[in-house]
């Protein structure tokens, strides 16, 4: 996603702040640091790896590091979906919330996707994986396209919420 907005800016300093949530703090600890195995990254294009890593020497070999520029877009959180509030600020132009819902019965569906309505921007979107569907939702949510969601009801929404999902 970073790297996109860079690309759709035309600088390494987009007006752009992504929120990556995880419930594993391992897994976030990954990210935040930016290493990857150079196999990992083998199937990008040799100038998408110049332009936004930078490989490791002596004992990194055979890693590269996400710039420092992509790493200062984001900001990494333990979100819990279950959990009565969320330690976030909004209002977001987009939620990607994939393959996440898939482990959560209708009801708890359908809670998770009230919490998200007022954390969206009136024109904001909701993108959910290709086995997610959110029909039971109808009053919160709208298919847009295949797997993007927009709210049902755009008026009346605040700006001032919670959020979840990349900002800018």
């Amino acid at each position: 996603m970073a790297m996109t907005m860079i690309d759709l800016f035309g600088r390494f300093t987009p007006p752009v702040k992504i929120l990556a949530s995880d419930l594993d703090t391992n897994v976030l600890a990954k990210a935040e640091a930016g290493v990857y195995p150079m196999e990992r990254l083998e199937k990008l294009p040799e100038d998408t790896l110049k332009r936004f890593f930078q490989r490791g020497t002596g004992a990194q070999a055979g890693s590269a590091r996400v710039r420092q520029e992509l790493r200062d877009m984001v900001t990494f959180r333990r979100i819990n979906l279950l959990d009565a509030s969320w330690p976030i600020r909004g209002p977001f132009d987009a939620i990607f919330c994939r393959n996440v819902m898939i482990y959560f019965d209708k009801q708890t569906q359908y809670d998770i996707l009230r919490k998200f309505v007022p954390m969206l921007r009136p024109d904001g979107l909701l993108f959910a994986g290709h086995s997610e569907s959110f029909y039971h939702a109808a009053d919160l949510f709208k298919l847009r396209g295949k797997t993007v969601y927009e709210l049902a009801q755009k008026q009346g929404l605040g700006t001032e919420k919670q959020g979840l999902g990349a900002r800018g």
